[in-house]
């Protein structure tokens, strides 16, 4: 029935065509097949196709060779972003983290080992909770 409501295939395919021509474009298409490797279902993975288009038109560099400095440019730019809540910068992280987790190391899974140039990623602040 959600299938029916969302469609999540065709948006999957949707994103992969815009995907398909940006920067790093290849990369993230790969991770998309990896996710779906693991297992992951089609809203989560049409979620991060979502967030890697708005991710990669921020990136303006091969992220296979992606510096801390890099990330921490995209990082700030996701931070600055009056227009997204704090879950939705919180959620762009996590994916950009993955992106580069998975450019770096040709894996995300549980497990995997985390670079340096995203470990440091911070989603604490990100979220803040009303008492």
């Amino acid at each position: 029935m959600r299938e029916e409501i969302y469609n999540f295939e065709r948006s999957i395919a949707r994103y992969r065509r815009i995907i398909g021509g940006l920067r790093n474009g290849e990369v993230a298409l790969r991770l998309l097949d990896h996710l779906a490797s693991l297992g992951l279902s089609e809203a989560a993975i049409s979620n991060n196709a979502a967030h890697l288009v708005a991710l990669l038109r921020l990136i303006d560099f091969d992220v296979r060779s992606a510096t801390r400095e890099d990330v921490e440019r995209v990082v700030a730019a996701i931070n600055r972003n009056r227009n997204w809540k704090a879950k939705t910068k919180y959620h762009k992280k996590a994916v950009l983290r993955r992106l580069i987790q998975y450019a770096k190391c040709g894996s995300c899974e549980r497990g995997a080992p985390i670079p340096p140039e995203a470990s440091w990623i911070s989603f604490q602040s990100t979220i803040r909770t009303h008492a």
